[in-house]
């Protein structure tokens, strides 16, 4: 039998069954509904940490963080502490459309996280979160200004609702109606056998609302929340109906995939892992310096940044920063201590960055003033740290916090091992969590706080998988969970492509009908390369930009 002619793939970040579910039965989702109802539909694992960073290179890789090298958003520079964003150049394999385009088919790829620079394809792309703004975002370069002039843009202007949601609401409303109107009008203008399109604000509401929504979280308050009950499932509605234009402009010989990097739930607290480290002498911090002294008063480059966007100078902002290249680090970046500079390091023998739970080891011979010695010092203090934190308890209920560490070496492989955290810690089903950042800028020693970015709802292990169309046989109840890094493989093997032995996914034949289940996989004989790396690299004031924003989304501190 040929393979299927054309593959749909619909990403909703951070998008969760046990939402979809039941909205789709009570008939609030009948897009989502149809394709589950004559396709099928699973849980889908993610990747520790849970992070979009570290999910969607997985998804677009087939392979695990310890292949692809991409665990968080930011990652220590070499011989260096400094913290420095992940992009696309960064992924240490293949993409999906690399290797479709490889193999002679056309792709149309949109706003997928973590692809900025754009790298060439056959066909185009136009890059997802982690794009700077007021640069070129696609390939071909002469994308960009069309779709600018178009009125779309890749990032948000306001982000999570303080005490402004109908502003934050707005936003979201206009940036989802933009990327859907572009990516109908490249469904019908491109010739395509593969398109991909992320909506990302699916995660932006969910950890701006959740509370509105859940009576149980601690942060519900029934007066306050009632205007806001629904705006989840509202914003799914919404969704729902742009999925169903998308599927019809598509059309019936189109297998369909819809996928989350991950799932949601409820957030309740910060855990500050530095600081529990400070308290019990694994880390010690360096005395104030004047970039400390210039973040307490408040001027630092995020503040600078904000006024200019305030005032609508953002493209003088973009000039300030790449006329002043690496010397804008002159000014601290937040009122808290920049990582680099706010640790003795010379006296810190583990330390945590990141999203979730991860704590690194400051190891003699990878890091540059590391104190302790690789194999068994090393292997001694993972495992009395592990000890340590499984004694960690909430104060206010005196509960254990901790639910499981892995050691990196549980979770991966691959030639980028040495780049994953020491110790990946899940808390609380993930509604505890610890980012970077406050517990640096000489607060009093809390270990336990809750969101300053007033975040609500968190990640889960679990996202979703759905599929329907031509290549899928129907399953009237949900399947066994698959994992994110298969369905990279399974596009392949539909499109009648090969499938790189590299990969750590597998064809997902049991979702197939019988006659593409049967054909064997072609392995793919070349070997490529990571990523392509036909495009530069960010500029100071791209990665500058960068970090902000992921402030402002609450990936960093």
């Amino acid at each position: 039998m040929s393979p299927v002619s054309r593959v749909m793939v619909i990403g909703l970040d951070g998008a969760t069954l046990d939402l979809i579910r039941p909205w789709a039965q009570a008939g609030y989702l009948p897009t989502l509904a149809s394709l589950m109802e004559t396709g099928g539909y699973s849980r889908l694992h993610s990747v520790l940490p849970v992070v979009s960073s570290a999910a969607w290179a997985t998804f677009m890789t087939g392979t695990n963080p310890g292949k692809h090298g991409v665990f968080d958003f930011v990652y220590r520079e070499a011989r260096s502490y400094r913290l420095r964003p992940v992009n696309r150049q960064h992924i240490g394999m293949p993409s999906l459309w690399r290797l479709l385009s490889e193999q002679g088919r056309r792709v149309g790829v949109l706003n997928v996280p973590i692809t900025y620079p754009p790298e060439p394809v056959n066909g185009f792309l136009v890059s997802g979160l982690g794009t700077p703004d007021f640069k070129c975002f696609t390939y071909p370069p002469e994308l960009s200004n069309r779709l600018l002039e178009n009125g779309y843009r890749v990032n948000r202007r306001v982000y999570y609702p303080w005490s402004n949601e109908e502003a934050f609401l707005r936003d979201t409303y206009e940036i989802t109606e933009r990327l859907t109107a572009t990516a109908l009008s490249l469904l019908a203008e491109t010739p395509w056998d593969f398109f991909m399109v992320v909506y990302r604000d699916t995660d932006d509401v969910a950890h701006g609302f959740w509370h509105h929504m859940d009576p149980s979280h601690p942060d519900h308050d029934p007066v306050q929340s009632a205007p806001y009950r629904n705006v989840i499932l509202e914003f799914y509605r919404q969704l729902d109906k742009y999925l169903g234009d998308l599927v019809a402009a598509a059309g019936p010989d189109t297998t369909v995939f819809v996928v989350s990097d991950h799932g949601f739930g409820p957030l309740y607290k910060e855990v500050f892992l530095n600081e529990w480290l400070h308290q019990r002498g694994y880390l010690i911090p360096r005395s104030s310096s004047y970039r400390q002294f210039l973040s307490r008063i408040g001027l630092t480059r995020n503040n600078v940044s904000r006024f200019l966007r305030w005032a609508h100078l953002g493209r003088m902002e973009r000039m300030i920063k790449d006329l002043l290249g690496d010397h804008i680090a002159l000014l601290p970046q937040t009122k808290w201590a920049d990582f680099s500079e706010g640790i003795d390091w010379s006296h810190t023998r583990a330390y945590s960055f990141g999203y979730q739970g991860q704590i690194y080891i400051n190891l003699a011979g990878r890091e540059p003033q590391g104190i302790v010695a690789p194999g068994s010092e090393y292997e001694a203090l993972r495992d009395e740290l592990c000890r340590a934190l499984g004694e960690l308890s909430d104060p206010v209920d005196g509960h254990p916090v901790i639910d499981r560490i892995y050691k990196k070496e549980d979770l991966y492989w691959g030639s980028n091992l040495f780049q994953a955290p020491d110790l990946v810690i899940v808390m609380r089903d993930l509604a505890y969590i610890t980012r970077l950042g406050y517990e640096l800028g000489g607060q009093p020693g809390e270990v336990f706080g809750s969101s300053r970015i007033h975040e609500s709802g968190g990640h889960r292990l679990d996202g979703v998988l759905i599929a329907a169309g031509p290549g899928i046989i129907r399953s009237t109840e949900e399947r066994p969970a698959a994992w994110l890094g298969d369905v990279a493989p399974t596009i392949l093997h539909l499109l009648g492509c090969a499938v790189p032995k590299s990969m750590d996914g597998r064809v997902l034949r049991e979702w197939l009908i019988p006659a593409l289940a049967d054909r064997p996989v072609q392995p793919f004989k070349s070997a490529l390369p990571g990523s392509a790396l036909e495009s530069e690299g960010l500029t100071a004031s791209e990665e500058e930009e960068i970090l902000e924003r992921l402030g402002d989304l609450g990936y960093l501190g």
